[in-house]
């Protein structure tokens, strides 16, 4: 695949736009497992650090590295001995054959995990929880647990009632059902009994944000959910960066890798019909495409955007929209689902925009998301990165039990 751009640091390709005074972060990798090796790169990109990473192993763990990284959207440089690396958003340098010492963790009893939906996302994550010993997956919630899926859940764990779920009193509840109502009443039990939530749910989060936050802060409970906006790209984390350094006064953003997938195919004279087959196909789409389309799916990003940036609760219903269909009139050029935000007006909407010349938007790989928030003194925070499938998305869920981890 190819790797997504970099925004304001021209060296190297990335998720997220760090600056030249961001921390540098120094990882050592033991590449016997690219994935965990990936992921630890990954949540220090998320957190707008620059990344040198120095790969050790056999059998040339850079380039391993690299193809990890890439899966998940993080681009990468492989640095050469004598080249400057700190200018790159992510550096791989080739370290030792023999992978690095690992302090043995101390023995603790592992987290309960109750995982609500096992689809595209809950089907990336599942494999990784069974695989890691600090997990006990203690229920798997699905509509019909006699479905086929190319996920396998282990005999005992599927489950079609949400009561029945908690009733296995879990420590933290991983959310990725792709129905609203089902997830947002799901978030709200949880919660309310003081069980750790981590969600992809942006309809169930961005329908009632400042909500779930004060539940969970009167529980005792944690809510994480930056996988509920850009997949596997860090756009909650930079607005939260970007409220910290001043006020916000424009939010832009392409928010739906569906959409924009099917963009680009309407752009090569591809019909609308067979360009959401091949995004159903690719993974991106739903097999009920409705909130993509009509932009209800970017609208509830951008209500959460805005809750992190500006503390400000934006009703999803409010938000203006128009529908991509096949008899949808298009402007001419290279166009964009655009999700915007302004303080100034108070004008909220997502549509069709031509975006020919705009170097963040115009040349946006299928699926990938992409932010731009304005501040008042008129500095300018950007990421890009993956927004859709399963490998970048379970990532982003990932991280945060990664982070959850260490909250606790």
């Amino acid at each position: 695949m190819t790797a997504l751009p970099l925004s304001r640091t021209p060296a190297a390709d990335d998720v997220s736009s760090p600056v030249a005074d961001e921390p540098v972060a120094l990882l050592q990798l033991d590449l016997s497992d690219p994935l965990e090796a990936a992921s630890a790169v990954y949540r220090q990109v998320r957190r707008g650090r620059r990344v040198v990473a120095v790969a050790c192993g056999r059998a040339d763990p850079s380039s391993r590295l690299a193809e990890a990284l890439d899966a998940i959207g993080v681009g990468a440089i492989r640095a050469a001995p004598g080249e400057a690396l700190l200018g790159a958003g992510v550096a791989i340098v080739a370290g030792s054959d023999a992978a690095p010492d690992r302090k043995a963790p101390a023995p603790k009893g592992p987290l309960r995990i109750a995982l609500a939906g096992c689809g595209v996302v809950g089907g990336g994550v599942l494999p990784r929880l069974l695989a890691d010993a600090r997990f006990e997956v203690v229920g798997v919630l699905v509509r019909d647990p006699d479905k086929a899926r190319d996920v396998a859940i282990p005999a005992g764990l599927a489950l079609s009632d949400p009561a029945a779920l908690l009733a296995r009193e879990p420590d933290v509840v991983v959310e990725a059902i792709s129905d609203a109502s089902t997830g947002l009443a799901l978030i709200r039990a949880a919660l309310s009994r003081g069980v750790d939530v981590v969600s992809a749910n942006k309809q169930a989060v961005g329908g009632d944000l400042p909500g779930l936050t004060a539940l969970a802060g009167s529980a005792g409970a944690r809510l994480l959910y930056s996988a509920s906006v850009g997949g596997g790209a860090p756009l909650i984390e930079t607005v939260r960066r970007a409220a910290a350094q001043g006020e916000i006064v424009r939010i832009e953003a392409v928010l739906n890798g569906t959409c924009n997938f099917i963009l680009n195919r309407l752009a090569e004279g591809g019909a609308f019909d067979d360009a959401l087959t091949a995004a159903r196909e690719a993974g991106f789409a739903e097999e009920d495409p409705s909130a993509d389309l009509t932009g209800l799916d970017a609208a509830a990003k951008l209500a959460i955007l805005a809750h992190e940036g500006l503390g400000r609760s934006l009703r999803i219903e409010t938000v203006a929209r128009q529908t991509l269909s096949a008899e949808a009139v298009l402007p001419a050029g290279r166009v964009r689902q655009i999700a915007r935000l302004d303080v100034a007006s108070g004008g909220t909407g997502v549509g069709f925009e031509a975006v020919d010349g705009d170097a963040l938007f115009a040349n946006l790989p299928d699926e990938a998301n992409a932010l731009r928030v304005t501040l008042a003194d008129g500095r300018i925070l950007t990421a890009t990165g993956r927004g859709a499938g399963r490998r970048p998305t379970a990532e982003s869920v990932w991280a945060d039990l990664e982070d959850l981890i260490e909250l606790r």
